[in-house]
């Protein structure tokens, strides 16, 4: 299965996107390293997309607190979506699924934490 490495500190931020009761944005990436959380409501991702883009940054996943990925990801068109839930005691559960060959279905892939 394939791996998806994520900073430690975009975890964390993450997880305070859930707490705070958003739990929905987008992340952008720098050299296709995670780097940024952009917590906002669907109906917002074309302007936090173009924030992304103006900091030189691409787009990287769509998050949310989501229990399967979210069919229509458009219009973030992103390769990555990542599922936040909280466990026990305010740990954060992440899943990361990419889209399948198909194109039309997703594939869930693990999820390595990187000491950043």
């Amino acid at each position: 299965m394939k791996r998806l490495k994520l900073p430690r500190t975009l975890a964390n931020a993450l997880l305070a996107d859930l707490q705070s009761g958003v739990g929905e944005g987008l992340i952008g990436a720098a050299a296709d390293v995670p780097i940024s959380v952009y917590p906002c409501p669907p109906a917002n991702f074309a302007a936090v997309l173009a924030v992304i883009r103006s900091r030189g940054e691409t787009p990287f996943a769509r998050y949310a607190h989501a229990a399967t990925p979210i069919a229509d990801s458009l219009p973030a068109n992103t390769p990555y979506q990542i599922l936040l839930a909280a466990g026990i005691k305010g740990v954060i559960v992440l899943r990361a699924f990419i889209v399948a060959g198909d194109g039309a279905s997703w594939r869930e892939l693990d999820i390595e934490l990187d000491h950043d």
